[in-house]
């Protein structure tokens, strides 16, 4: 694992996770508002420079010296949080991280203290300087044996790298010392996560025990059909999961670019949570206006509860799996706020053979091996023995309130498993059909981390909603 070649490629979303919160210790007479908006993404070097050189600490010189470089560093660090590049993965120039790397350096032989020490292996880690981190953490490991910061990063590297060996000694210790987990979301799907690939079937946080039971799933009786299909011929069926608020933000501008761009491909499938009556007015809408997509229409009535947003990207799964045996054609599985780019049939030539089409990237964890965004289910016997796993996964733990981030796409990942590598099963690059960056060849251009950020997206978006919003 020396190489760290998925480390430091991971989605930037994966770096900030452990490296946004920074104990930076005593900061003496320092504003606390003006170092707050240094941990929280300030940028503005030059101005943080000016101000902070502007204050006394009152603590000794060399830590004084220590902790305005430090801050200083911080800012430069910032750059590279998730969302100031719009969500996009953007690797930060070779001399830009050497210049952070020796100026973290410097920082720590002025002032040797865990806390510097611990913020330094942070700020590494989020720059992408994975090895600099890894050695900075091995050769001091004596005194950060309770640092729950480093032990995450640790196992994020271990998990990223699937080095299930090394990611032991790690699990086996975090266990032992809750406080290294604490109560820290990513670091429980972590640990949860470990445990399995190692061999374990956990059964808090995620349930992994329902992979050795039998398929257990909803009434089909909760599904409620309001508008059918007008012809069952043999096209693929997308369906779009969603809210009412999701169906108007999103789910309408996908509608126009499968329109654009695979009309003669595909049928369309609304699944509304909790729709009203106006919502599906307007579905009867687009019905009317766009025949070639053979519109139809389904809703699930749940009260709100914890999890939401886990609930509606989780469910469509469920529902996949009852619509797999009322549809006689092919469903594809689609985010709601994803926009077509390519025609299908010209992009993934052996889509129409295999029954089952999954994603595959190389630099993500096992929880996100196979994207939820794109999930093609032919109707055979592989296609429907995975949604049963993955829907029968899902269903087991939203009945457990286990209603938690990437429940959806640890279900997938363990369903693959699961069903094991048949040769009916086709695995594409993941950038290839479903692109963050917005490039040229993608199949699909998804939403990045920040949602309404400008540029070729929401210029695509804009483009379709004028061109067909008044049909």
């Amino acid at each position: 694992m020396t190489e760290y070649k998925y480390a430091k490629s991971m989605p930037q979303f994966y770096r900030d996770v452990f490296s946004r919160e920074l104990d930076l210790g005593d900061i003496g007479s320092l504003p606390q508002e003006l170092v707050a908006s240094i941990i929280e993404g300030n940028t503005d070097t030059l101005l943080i420079n000016k101000k902070i050189y502007g204050y006394d600490s009152g603590l000794e010189t060399s830590h004084d010296e220590a902790l305005k470089q430090l801050l200083l560093t911080i800012s430069l660090a910032n750059i590279a949080l998730d969302g100031k590049f719009e969500g996009r993965n953007v690797r930060l120039p070779v001399d830009y991280i050497a210049n952070i790397q020796n100026s973290l350096v410097e920082i720590i032989n002025l002032k040797p203290c865990v806390e510097y020490l611990v913020v330094a292996i942070q700020l590494l880690f989020r720059i992408g300087a994975v090895e600099a981190a890894v050695t900075l953490i091995n050769n001091n490991f004596s005194v950060l044996s309770d640092s729950p910061a480093a032990f995450r990063i640790l196992l994020m590297i271990c998990m990223i790298e699937e080095d299930y060996d090394l990611a032991l000694p790690l699990v086996q210790e975090m266990t032992t010392k809750q406080h290294l987990i604490g109560d820290h979301w990513f670091t429980l799907l972590m640990v949860t996560c470990a445990i399995y690939k190692l061999g374990g079937h956990p059964d808090s946080y995620i349930d992994f025990r329902p992979l050795l039971k039998g398929n257990e799933f909803p009434s089909d009786d909760d599904y409620k059909w309001l508008i059918k299909q007008e012809e069952n011929n043999e096209k693929v069926t997308v369906i779009i999961s969603c809210d009412i608020k999701y169906y108007y933000e999103h789910a309408i501008s996908a509608l126009f670019s499968i329109y654009e761009t695979n009309k003669d491909n595909f049928n369309v499938h609304f699944h509304v949570y909790n729709i009203d009556d106006e919502t599906y007015s307007d579905v009867l809408k687009k019905k009317s206006s766009f025949p070639e997509l053979n519109i139809s229409c389904t809703t699930e009535y749940f009260s709100g509860m914890k999890g939401m947003n886990v609930h509606y990207a989780s469910r469509r799964f469920i529902f996949a799996r009852h619509a797999l045996s009322i549809f006689n054609s092919p469903i594809l599985i689609l985010d709601a706020d994803c926009l077509f780019r390519k025609n299908l049939s010209e992009t993934i030539k052996q889509w129409r053979s295999s029954d089952l089409v999954l994603t595959e990237s190389e630099s993500a964890p096992f929880w996100e091996k196979a994207l939820g965004g794109f999930v093609y289910l032919g109707g055979g016997l592989t296609s429907k023995i995975f949604i049963d796993k993955v829907a029968s996964f899902i269903h087991s733990n939203l009945l457990n309130d286990n209603s938690v981030w990437f429940l959806d796409q640890v279900a997938l990942s363990a369903a693959i498993d699961a069903v094991g590598m048949p040769g009916d099963i086709s695995r594409i690059d993941s950038a290839i059909i479903y692109d963050v960056n917005h490039v040229g060849y993608s199949l699909l251009w998804m939403v990045t981390t920040v949602k309404n950020a400008n540029g070729k997206y929401s210029d695509y978006k804009k483009q379709l909603i004028e061109k067909y919003h008044s049909i």
